[in-house]
């Protein structure tokens, strides 16, 4: 450490290394001593109206600093440094399902925006009698798996839990599955949904995933009583599906549906192609104006019982007037019961939307920004007395 401190010249002058070195035996020796699972279980328990569960990554500005200076200059230190998430996410997902498992906690909402494979098998492994138990309570999970190295068969190994899991969790009201942008999964959704039915199903999302059509198209349908939102973001449609027919049974199927949100959507072969020639690695597709976004917390923002707080700016689109990645008004999905403050009367006359799905513009190839955009207010667009018609 003190080498490459040295080798900085200058640019971390206001690091110490002996910050890193105490914080490194002081983390060795909580988990050696399981002083953290003790006092995790004796906050569990003092937590008797828990609510919500998130597990993050904590950084202070020291790691901050010095992990910027490691990503710009990470060939001269690979070999000094060995930073890994991988363990510290196992181990917290560990203690963490040790401590509400023994406080017998009452939470029923749990995100994990930076999840690892690795950590989901040890809940397969170390605590499964649990698993149903704690699946049963929730009414929100958020888990975006943020490791792309072999995550299809990764993915593919939690098949069995996953299943497990959905199956116990019969009061979700809000479900969202995530992968690295840059690396869609490549499974078929029910290796994952195990077509599981959830009664109660409000919000509904997925991001990062080469699919077909039908498969988008067939969840949608299981839920099309109860769905208010729906979430696509990142989603590649493989060749021979076409996004123009999923549009047209969301349209015309889903009566409940209040916002859709198709952020980065694309077909798989032109999302390839942009990659191919892309020299960079960020979390976006590379070329053209593409959808600002950040990993946003969605459990918080579809907040079941309407009260959590929304920061327009932490997710805006500068080209939108509505923030349809997460719903009208972003922190509401809107269970309560929608009494119009008239009778329904018809749009079909006024509406400046397209009248079919053949007429959005959709070729089969490649999706831009302002197609999206159009997309997402023809799904929703409907006239108030004669629906999609």
């Amino acid at each position: 450490m003190p080498d490459i401190l040295r080798s900085a010249q200058g640019e971390l002058h206001s690091i110490d290394a002996s910050h890193f070195e105490s914080k490194a035996k002081a983390q060795i020796r909580l988990v050696r001593s399981q002083e953290d699972l003790r006092v995790l279980k004796k906050a569990m328990m003092a937590f008797t109206s828990l609510q919500h569960v998130q597990i993050l990554r904590l950084q202070d500005e020291a790691d901050r600093h010095l992990i910027d200076y490691l990503q710009e200059n990470g060939a001269d230190h690979d070999r000094a440094f060995d930073l890994k998430w991988t363990p510290a996410c196992i181990h917290a997902t560990r203690t963490m399902g040790e401590a509400l498992v023994y406080a017998r906690s009452p939470f029923s909402r749990f995100s994990g925006p930076m999840m690892n494979p690795q950590s989901a098998l040890v809940i397969k492994e170390k605590i499964p009698q649990t698993v149903s138990l704690l699946s049963s309570r929730l009414t929100c999970l958020e888990l975006h798996f943020d490791d792309g190295n072999d995550l299809d068969n990764r993915m593919r190994e939690l098949s069995g839990l996953f299943k497990t899991v959905f199956e116990a969790a019969t009061n979700l009201q809000a479900l969202h599955v995530g992968f690295p942008s840059r690396r869609p999964l490549n499974l078929r959704l029910e290796e994952i949904f195990h077509h599981v039915k959830w009664e109660r199903l409000r919000a509904f999302g997925i991001q990062a995933w080469r699919l077909h059509a039908e498969e988008i198209i067939d969840l949608a349908k299981r839920h099309n009583r109860t769905l208010r939102g729906l979430r696509l973001r990142d989603v590649q449609l493989r060749e021979g599906s076409m996004w123009k027919d999923v549009l047209a049974m969301l349209r015309s199927e889903m009566d409940q549906l209040d916002w859709v949100s198709l952020r980065r959507v694309d077909y798989s072969k032109h999302f390839d192609e942009l990659w191919a020639n892309s020299m960079e690695v960020p979390d976006y597709p590379p070329g053209g104006a593409s959808d600002t976004d950040d990993e946003d917390n969605f459990s918080a923002r579809f907040s079941l019982q309407g009260n959590d707080t929304d920061n327009d700016a932490e997710d805006s689109d500068e080209l939108s007037d509505a923030d349809t990645d997460n719903g009208p008004d972003a922190n509401d999905i809107a269970l309560s019961p929608d009494t119009p403050v008239s009778l329904p009367f018809c749009t079909c006359s006024r509406s400046s939307f397209p009248a079919r799905a053949d007429d959005l513009g959709d070729n089969g190839e490649y999706v831009n920004y302002m197609q999206r955009k159009l997309w997402e207010k023809w799904v929703i667009g409907r006239c108030p007395e004669h629906g999609s018609s």
